[in-house]
């Protein structure tokens, strides 16, 4: 009866049939790339920060850790394995959340190394906020609704949903990549020579695959090949997430470089911003120097990087 009722689900929310075997391998390889990707990222953060704290580190390792149950929950979902549909949906609805917010607090939690404005700082971080409870909600509430009656108003509602939060979340990470290529393009214009611009060329191009993976999960929706979005989506999320250690040791000798310029020529503007961002509460206050109240913020989670960035 379960595996009636699961397969019924997985017809009606995404056409899809586990008799189909092209689809079946398709689900195969991605689902182990993300399970391997996420697997090693999640040993990569214990190993990379030397303490495990801040928002930073915790948004990376819940963000990592989520691809896994997700990728197990559309499985038992689509293929008949005899667990119960409601136990699939919750895997698939939690790790989903974590995955997604997740990814989305990695990127405003780095934001800060070239950002300064406080004020962005914040209402960067209620959108995520707002966003995450009206979305993940409304999808969840659907997605439960659609597992008693598959073919149903909540089926139907979370179909128009689905794509919905597909997009909205694109536009999300979208403004937040935005911003922080928008910094990086400044401090290139302030430092235009040395090692820092092949830092910062380097971030453009990293962001710039970011937002590519980003549009790809939605052409996928919006052509019709849901079944093959929900297992390419870890795939491209892990992608996103290994893309994060690929540059942030060096990316933070830049920033602090950059802030200490600034210092000297605005006279030490903005020596008591970075004691007011979000997240500042974890951070250690016995800095005593202007420059390192300048690092303040900095410090709490990134400088935390071993050896392995540096």
């Amino acid at each position: 009866m379960a595996s009636t009722n699961i397969s019924s689900i997985a017809n009606s929310l995404i056409h899809y049939s586990a008799n189909d075997s092209a689809r079946a391998i398709a689900f195969a390889t991605f689902s182990s790339i993300a399970w391997y990707n996420a697997i090693e990222l999640v040993i990569l953060c214990f190993v990379t920060f030397k303490r495990w704290h801040g928002c930073y580190f915790w948004s990376l390792l819940v963000a990592s850790f989520s691809i896994i149950p997700y990728c197990l929950g559309f499985i038992l979902l689509f293929f008949p394995t005899g667990v119960t549909p409601y136990v699939c949906v919750t895997l698939i609805v939690i790790s989903w959340s974590g995955m997604i917010t997740g990814q989305s607090m990695v990127l405003w939690s780095r934001l800060h190394l070239l950002l300064r404005n406080t004020k962005v700082l914040w209402k960067v971080l209620w959108m995520i906020i707002i966003d995450a409870i009206l979305l993940h909600i409304t999808v969840a509430v659907l997605l439960f609704g659609a597992v008693g009656m598959p073919s149903g108003p909540f089926a139907h509602g979370y179909n128009i949903m689905e794509r919905v939060q597909v997009v909205w979340f694109c536009i999300q990470e979208l403004v937040i990549s935005s911003i922080y290529v928008w910094e990086a393009i400044h401090l290139l214009r302030l430092r235009p020579g040395g090692q820092s611009r092949g830092i910062l060329s380097q971030l453009l191009v990293i962001n710039v695959i970011i937002l590519f993976l980003d549009v790809a999960i939605v052409v996928i929706e919006y052509v019709g090949y849901y079944a093959l979005q929900v297992m390419f989506k870890p795939v491209a999320y892990s992608i996103k997430l290994k893309l994060e250690y690929a540059i942030l040791g060096k990316l933070i000798s830049v920033a602090r470089e950059s802030w200490d310029d600034r210092e000297l020529s605005h006279g030490g503007y903005g020596t008591n911003e970075a004691s007011t961002l979000p997240s500042s509460q974890d951070m250690s206050s016995n800095f005593a120097s202007r420059r390192h109240t300048q690092n303040q913020y900095t410090s709490q989670e990134t400088s935390e990087v071993s050896k392995t960035h540096n």
